[in-house]
């Protein structure tokens, strides 16, 4: 339920509550002096008639002696000389009785006289239809202004939500507070002081990115000259293997650093073809293989996507895949196992897992998840799916408690529709 609905419901239950209760009292106020003033009215008639039967002997104002549908208990009050009154019913209708008791000759009656409530319950009918009619109008009214002051209020939130998906897909020029009304404090300040936090949060991220980016241009250029001097190291001693084992390492990290500075600087463009998915894994593995990235660790495949197939950019695709593998090698533990279906790919190691940072919010970059390296492997293979549309799911697998990645493919309507842009994009 909207926030619009949720305050003009509390709104409105409120107006009914307060409306209910004030009319309870009411009602209650008008039966109470409705009931007194027939019981008064009652006894001033039954005075008056026994005054007249006292002084004249005849029975007026619909008085009667001993009437035996008088109720028992106010005829024992009145035999005891007390004068009462009290309500019965009669044929199903309620009366109101005066009683007192009389001398007729040398013996002690009870003289009374009785009304119809018909006319008072008729009132109070009609003060209750009064008062349902005024808890419906008001309910209505107050609850269609408090609609309209919501719907304002909530009108605002809807536009500030907007602008903050707007930034959270990327376009940090958008400012919240530009949609709300300054007039609004609580939601302008609010908006605000969001601002204010995702400028911040602008500042650092664009600090790390240039860091990343001139952090890897800067390294680029000695590590080429430091590559070219480790390939003429041509003695086959411990230190000189060392030393091109470093330089190798240097440079992957350089290609990666560069990797993630294109990424963050929107300049990768993916080149999207239609691939076998299947296919594409046994290539890939045996390409891992031959090139001792797998480091002779056994890769436990199941491979059932029943020849279906992907649109993918095939270098960046494999990227993915073999950055969660190399992840896998080096943080996790054997067996490493790759499943693949219709519409996704599995990796699973059988390790202690990722970290609760990763699983939560995802891989950070220069954080590695086992204590280790720089933590970019899993920053690139997140940043490539992004680009390619696919969703990396981190999360440990329940019964190993091994890191596990699920790789979602896109919807076949978005990999039709990317196929087509990238098409028309090249005819251009």
């Amino acid at each position: 339920m909207s926030l619009r609905w949720k305050i003009s419901l509390l709104i409105v239950a409120s107006v009914i509550i307060a409306v209910l209760s004030c009319s309870i009292v009411l009602r209650q106020s008008a039966a109470r002096a409705e009931d007194d003033r027939m019981r008064s009215t009652v006894t001033e008639q039954l005075t008056n008639a026994t005054a007249i039967f006292s002084e004249t002997g005849v029975l007026t104002l619909n008085a009667r002696i001993d009437d035996p549908e008088l109720p028992k208990e106010a005829r024992r009050s009145a035999l005891k000389g007390q004068s009462v009154t009290i309500r019965s019913e009669v044929d199903g209708e309620e009366i109101v009785w005066a009683a007192a008791p009389i001398e007729v000759g040398s013996h002690t009656q009870v003289i009374s006289v009785r009304a119809s409530t018909k006319d008072s319950q008729e009132l109070i009918g009609r003060i209750d239809q009064a008062l349902l009619v005024g808890m419906i109008g008001s309910a209505l009214v107050v609850g269609g202004v408090g609609s309209i002051v919501a719907g304002r209020i909530s009108r605002r939130l809807t536009l500030g939500a907007q602008a903050a998906r707007k930034i959270a897909a990327g376009d940090t020029t958008t400012r919240i507070a530009d949609v709300i009304d300054e007039s609004d404090q609580e939601v302008w300040a609010f908006a605000t002081a969001v601002d204010t936090a995702v400028a911040r949060l602008t500042e650092r991220i664009d600090s790390e990115q240039r860091f990343t980016a001139d952090l890897a241009h800067e390294m680029r250029t000695p590590l080429t000259g430091l590559v070219n001097a480790a390939n003429l190291l041509e003695e086959d001693s411990r230190p000189a293997e060392l030393v091109k084992d470093r330089v190798v390492r240097m440079q992957v990290l350089v290609e990666d650093l560069l990797e993630v500075s294109r990424l963050d600087a929107g300049r990768a463009n993916p080149e999207f073809t239609r691939v076998d998915v299947d296919q594409a894994i046994r290539s890939l593995l045996g390409t891992m293989e031959a090139s001792g990235a797998l480091a002779g660790h056994e890769i436990d495949t199941h491979l059932a996507a029943l020849n279906s197939t992907l649109v993918t950019d095939v270098r960046r695709f494999e990227r993915i895949v073999s950055n969660l593998l190399v992840n896998a090698i080096k943080h996790g533990g054997d067996p490493i196992r790759l499943e693949t279906s219709t519409r996704s790919i599995v990796v699973t190691d059988s390790g202690s897992g990722y970290p609760p940072d990763i699983v939560n919010t995802g891989p950070t970059r220069f954080v590695s998840a086992g204590g280790g390296g720089m933590g970019l492997g899993l920053v690139i293979a997140q940043g490539q799916a992004r680009l390619l549309g696919i969703t990396l799911i981190f999360s440990n697998d329940p019964v190993t408690g091994g890191a596990r990645t699920e790789v979602i493919f896109p919807e076949d309507d978005a990999q039709e529709r990317a196929l087509r842009q990238y098409i028309e994009s090249r005819s251009e």
